[in-house]
């Protein structure tokens, strides 16, 4: 009987493994895919309308709060912001002696950054330039190196607490966190919506592969 229990056991785990293996798989897939559909477009200028009409409506909010928190507050998705909450996390991995979680978050957000040079340099796109912004970004807008390390750092904190009592804890806060930095990269005006979304979509597929 006991054997029998300890096979069921292995059979559920290897099982479990398995379908992980895909969904990751179909996941990486698919956002590589729609990655390059999207990238093909931007390079064609396809998409400039919609881009700059999504732009002009956002910058239509502004008013007097958003102008004086925005600025600031976009920096939770940049190099400090970023740096800071992944050693949090890291840390706490670590403490919690949890050191592959701790490997899989570092090395994300890590390799986000690298690939978001390497597509930077690729691309080439200049910044948006519709209105005077609040702030100058040096650099290259496609894609979004603020919504790519904010993605990476959000969905890594996602799948390794993801077979934990906080699933649903980090997905709805990493949710809020990568949605505010990209909606303030926008209100900011120092990105484009497809700047955005590729950020998003790369870096998923980067989860996915890491």
């Amino acid at each position: 009987m006991t054997e029998v229990y300890k096979m069921n056991r292995i059979e559920k785990k290897r099982a479990y493994f398995t379908a992980g293996v895909v969904t990751m798989f179909v996941g990486f897939a698919l956002f590589s895919m729609l990655f390059v559909k999207l990238a093909s477009e931007v390079r064609e200028q396809e998409t400039l309308e919609f881009d700059d009409a999504v732009l002009s409506s956002i910058h239509g909010m502004s008013n007097f709060f958003l102008e004086a928190f925005m600025p600031a507050a976009t920096d939770i998705g940049g190099v400090v912001g970023v740096v800071a909450l992944s050693f949090i996390m890291v840390a706490l991995f670590i403490y919690k002696n949890e050191q592959r979680r701790a490997l899989m978050l570092a090395i994300t957000v890590a390799g986000a950054a690298g690939i978001n040079l390497m597509l930077k340099s690729v691309f080439e796109r200049a910044r948006p330039d519709l209105w005077d912004t609040l702030v100058r970004e040096p650099g290259f807008s496609f894609p979004s190196g603020h919504a790519m390390a904010s993605a990476a750092l959000g969905m890594a904190i996602v799948v390794a607490l993801w077979d934990s009592r906080w699933r649903w804890w980090a997905l709805a806060a990493a949710t809020l966190y990568i949605l505010f930095v990209g909606f303030s990269r926008l209100y900011l005006g120092v990105h484009y919506p497809t700047d955005i979304f590729a950020g998003w979509l790369v870096s998923g597929a980067w989860v996915m592969a890491v």
